[in-house]
């Protein structure tokens, strides 16, 4: 079906999207984000390795910890969307 186009109307839907340099930014800044919003649930999960239930939902309770938590989570999910989009 690709025969019956010009080379013109072939050639037209190759440019640029223009969002290119936004999008490098974006995933670089989410990767220096992730660093340390990493390393911080890896050093949570290290200090509270062996405890209990209730120690675990207090931590977590936390206001802190759950901001931390969702900025880890809302970040990772944009920089794998951001990966996956290439």
């Amino acid at each position: 079906m690709n025969q019956m186009r010009t080379p013109l109307s072939r050639a037209r839907g190759l440019g640029s999207a223009k969002k290119g340099t936004e999008h490098f930014l974006m995933q670089r800044v989410t990767a220096l984000a992730n660093i340390p919003l990493t390393v911080f649930l890896v050093g949570a999960l290290v200090v509270h390795a062996g405890s209990d239930y209730a120690t675990m939902t207090s931590f977590l309770g936390n206001p802190f910890v759950g901001v931390v938590m969702l900025l880890l989570i809302f970040s990772a999910c944009y920089h794998m969307r951001l990966g996956l989009q290439v």
